[in-house]
């Protein structure tokens, strides 16, 4: 009897958007498929997983560049599933990714699930031929053989694998739109938050992106400015960021740096004039919904501080300036494919940080920063929480900002 049940293995750093892309369409013809979006972090985890490995008869290994280099280590979860999956014969079908070389992925795992691994039908996915290759998985490689047995998990796990389920549904909702903002260099991309009404940047705003303001006589037109703005920048007689003819800062894919609060803003009253939509700082509420969604997680990748996920001095090792915007992309981003959520730079919310109100033209001695940045060396600021206040004439190499759309 044909079994329509997949289970679906991934590196959560490398594969998370193909994953999820290929349960969304194997949902959506019918397959009940099961995709962890939790980090391993708990007791109850390989329990569960190994359990829905034995309740379904497909197993997709999917393989990205790098994805099963981890898997020399004997602990590594992507390696325990795979071998769960051997030792219950379930129907194994590697995915692999354009760019990805199966040979020399194939090496990284131990001789006995190499054995069997390698000698299955593999498919490639190209990206330019996504739905061609999906209708290739489901007709000819999701073929349920004769020998296939399914072991029911415990009645016990049934709710939290409801949950885990439920919040592969949710993030798979948020999409990412293209900009109608045609004026801003690339990279640039609307983020649409679901069930919030509010769209916002993937990365922090770009050099390149605030080139445009000022080349827009953005520092000499007063309607762009609030009150509070315009006598700061009058008195410090602003003309430009601090920070942008040093080329440690200025490259055109980094973040913005050296701009205070206010010039921020002035940014965001500019793009919305030109463009006539409403676009402004997000709200501390809203950047923190953006960087952690529902699940509470503590980092905007999951649960436990890794420094390998984003622009960090922790360890005291860090490289001491920004990166550019895309560096750190597919590896600490957020439960909605933001990236740079934490680490890089510090990013202006529009709340005051003393009253938590969110008027733009009253005056506050701190307004909000959050995320972290490449100086940092204290964790506990990379938290979806963390954060604090700063003065909103501050000017610093630390400092930058997305956009949010409302």
């Amino acid at each position: 009897m044909e079994q329509k049940t997949v289970f679906i293995s991934y590196r959560r750093a490398l594969s998370r958007h193909l994953a999820r892309s290929i349960y969304m369409d194997l949902r959506a013809n019918g397959w009940d498929v099961f995709l962890d979006v939790n980090t391993i972090d708990s007791g109850d985890f390989d329990r569960i997983i190994l359990n829905q490995i034995g309740a379904r008869a497909h197993f997709i290994l999917l393989i990205s560049p790098g994805s099963l280099e981890r898997c020399a280590n004997s602990g590594d979860w992507v390696l325990r599933e795979t071998q769960e999956a051997v030792r219950l014969e379930r129907n194994i079908v590697p995915i692999i990714e354009e760019g990805a070389d199966f040979g020399r992925e194939m090496g990284y795992l131990p001789a006995d699930v190499r054995a069997i691994v390698s000698k299955k039908n593999a498919l490639p996915l190209p990206h330019f031929f996504f739905d061609a290759a999906v209708e290739m998985l489901r007709t000819r490689f999701l073929k349920t053989p004769e020998y296939i047995a399914i072991t029911a998990p415990p009645a016990a796990e049934r709710a939290e694998v409801q949950r885990r389920m439920a919040a592969v549904e949710f993030e798979a909702t948020a999409r990412v739109i293209p900009t109608s903002i045609s004026l801003l260099p690339a990279p640039f991309a609307w983020v649409e938050i679901p069930k919030k009404g509010y769209s916002i940047g993937k990365y922090p705003v770009t050099n390149a992106q605030f080139a445009k303001f000022i080349d827009a006589g953005g520092y000499g037109e007063r309607k762009w400015w609030t009150d509070a703005g315009w006598e700061q920048r009058q008195k410090d007689k602003w003309a430009e960021p601090r920070y942008w003819q040093d080329s440690k800062w200025n490259g055109a894919e980094h973040p913005v740096v050296g701009v205070s609060w206010y010039e921020s803003v002035a940014f965001c009253l500019w793009l919305s004039d030109v463009t006539g939509e409403k676009i402004m700082l997000p709200t501390e509420d809203q950047w923190q919904y953006a960087a952690q969604g529902d699940d509470g997680r503590e980092y905007p990748w999951g649960h436990k501080w890794d420094g390998t996920r984003c622009n960090n001095n922790v360890d005291g090792n860090g490289i001491g300036k920004t990166t550019p915007v895309r560096q750190y992309e597919g590896k600490g981003d957020g439960p909605f494919g933001l990236v740079d959520m934490a680490g890089n730079v510090y990013e202006w919310c529009l709340t005051d940080y003393n009253s938590k109100t969110n008027d733009v033209s009253s005056i506050a001695r701190l307004r909000v920063q959050r995320g972290g940045s490449w100086d940092e060396n204290k964790m506990d600021l990379f938290r979806c929480n963390g954060g604090g206040g700063l003065d909103p004439s501050s000017k610093y190499p630390s400092e930058g900002f997305r956009l949010l759309r409302s």
